[in-house]
């Protein structure tokens, strides 16, 4: 065996252990910004006979229609991708003379899906629940509004999932939609809060008085409480939507209640 060939066993022994070790934790990194692109990157190897890096991909196992001559960098960007497909990576390193070593592990990764449908809708006592598919193992939000303009953030979940609104039955109508967690901005409402929000759904059950209060979404309201109209005592803080119970309203003949934003509020 000739030192160039040596030198080329080598540099493959020592790419191989390599990518096994880091292709294999996954290498992916998702702009945040838009996901037409994926960026590969990996650890420099140290063996000197290594003078740069081919990045070998396609949409089927061990067929690569496209390949990416790195050079001496660490990593190379990839765009065009299509979300919700699988794509198979593989790569090599090269000496001075431009001879490669083998291909390393091939690795795959599934673009996640941006807005994902949402299934199997159904009103679930005074909620509403559907199910969220997506991309398995892939963070999505939960967005809902009222008017189509304004969306609010009610949870972050792992697809697959199940997703109930217990709040919904607040809503004259609500709307929802899904979004990949890394592709999310949040908004920011120019919706001015509701100062004193109307009370919705006032019931009295063995467990005392109860009622909703559910504008404006994410702001904090005080909960008072008089007997007179006139002297007002705080009885909780919450941010709407949320359901309010006082359990010692059977204390008092007769008790009136109000929300007032916190910020307004002074004691």
């Amino acid at each position: 065996m000739s030192v160039v060939e040596t030198m080329l066993y080598q540099s493959r022994r020592f790419l191989f252990c390599l990518l096994i070790c880091i292709l294999g934790s996954i290498l992916f990194s998702m702009p945040a910004t838009a996901l037409t692109s994926l960026s590969v990157t990996w650890i420099q190897s140290t063996n000197i006979n290594v003078k740069g890096y081919k990045v070998y991909f396609g949409a089927a196992s061990q067929q690569y229609t496209t390949t990416i001559d790195a050079g001496n960098a660490t990593n190379v960007s990839i765009s065009g991708i299509t979300p919700g497909k699988t794509y198979y990576f593989s790569a090599t390193s090269y000496n001075a003379a431009g001879l490669e070593s083998a291909f390393s592990p091939e690795i795959s990764y599934t673009v996640p899906l941006l807005n994902p449908p949402i299934s199997a809708p159904v009103r679930n006592g005074g909620g509403f629940q559907f199910s969220v598919a997506g991309t398995a193992s892939a963070s999505y939000v939960v967005l809902a509004s009222t008017n189509l303009v304004n969306w609010v953030a009610l949870a972050t979940n792992t697809a697959p999932f199940v997703f109930t609104d217990a709040y919904a039955s607040y809503y004259g109508q609500r709307f929802y939609r899904v979004i990949l967690q890394t592709a999310y901005n949040a908004q920011i409402s120019s919706l001015q809060p509701v100062a004193q929000p109307p009370l919705v759904f006032p019931a009295k059950t063995l467990s005392g008085f109860s009622f909703g209060v559910n504008k404006t979404v994410g702001s904090a309201y005080v909960v008072l409480a008089s007997t007179n109209l006139i002297n007002w005592i705080p009885l909780a803080t919450n941010t709407a939507p949320f359901e309010f119970q006082d359990p010692a309203s059977a204390q008092f003949p007769q008790r009136f209640y109000k929300a007032l934003l916190k910020s307004l509020y002074a004691p």
